[in-house]
């Protein structure tokens, strides 16, 4: 992925105290990923803060073109994570958008430096990540998405996510889901978030890894119904996983 240099001149225009472009990362992937989803759309920056306090900033695309729009940056909890520049040929609507497209696919500031793949060498999946984006696009309450998932002769580990940490090993809690049959149920964020992890299945009922999902609870989306959600999530990728190796492939 290339970045001009007036592309870099704006990032530091914008952000005097210099924080280091982060490259070969989640965010960096991801700006680059939403740029080819919304063709109008020029250029995309990320300038954000984590948790420490150290400035994130992240930059795809040409910033000589078009209108800057300026808007502010939010995790797919809700939460502000930083603020988010869109330069396009578009409508303030059409980049609330897109900004609501990047959102949806943030865990957390920090995750947006994370390296990709999480785990040097991890191979990607592509069928797998675009049922992911499908299913995301498909829940609008869904907070993360995960396939756990042992490739022929590997060990258990993320293929596919909305939120990065590709080749991440698998966990003792995984391991139980897929073994075990289990499905394990937690709230978290201060009862704001359902946390549901299940048995993927494929499509003749066959477990093929640990499915991870999350959803947020609010008044109006309990925690019933983020369960039922979190199946029906299960089920959906179900019909749409003929087989483990249709799920791998590239």
């Amino acid at each position: 992925m290339q970045m001009g240099a007036i592309c870099l001149a704006a990032v530091l225009a914008l952000a005097p105290a210099g924080p280091a472009l982060a490259h070969g990362t989640y965010g960096e992937d991801l700006l680059a990923g939403s740029l080819r989803h919304y063709p109008a759309v020029l250029g995309l920056r990320i300038l954000a803060t984590d948790r420490s306090g150290a400035a994130i900033a992240l930059a795809e695309g040409d910033f000589g073109q078009g209108l800057a729009i300026l808007l502010p940056l939010a995790n797919a909890m809700g939460e502000p994570v930083g603020e988010l520049t869109v330069q396009c040929r578009c409508s303030a609507g059409q980049a609330r958008r897109v900004a609501a497209h990047l959102a949806r696919r943030i865990l957390t500031a920090e995750g947006l430096s994370e390296p990709a793949p999480f785990v040097a060498g991890a191979q990607t999946a592509p069928a797998a990540q675009a049922i992911v984006e499908r299913e995301v696009d498909r829940h609008p309450a869904l907070v993360t998405l995960a396939m756990h998932v042992a490739r022929p002769q590997g060990a258990n580990a993320i293929i596919a996510s909305s939120f990065g940490r590709i080749g991440k090993a698998a966990d003792k809690d995984d391991a139980h889901v897929i073994a075990d049959g289990a499905i394990l149920r937690e709230v978290t964020n201060g009862g704001r978030r359902l946390a549901v992890e299940l048995p993927q299945l494929d499509a003749q009922g066959r477990v093929i890894g640990a499915l991870s999902t999350s959803f947020i609870v609010t008044a109006g989306h309990d925690a019933g119904k983020a369960y039922a959600e979190a199946l029906a999530v299960r089920d959906e990728i179900a019909r749409q996983t003929p087989s483990l190796a249709a799920l791998l492939a590239p």
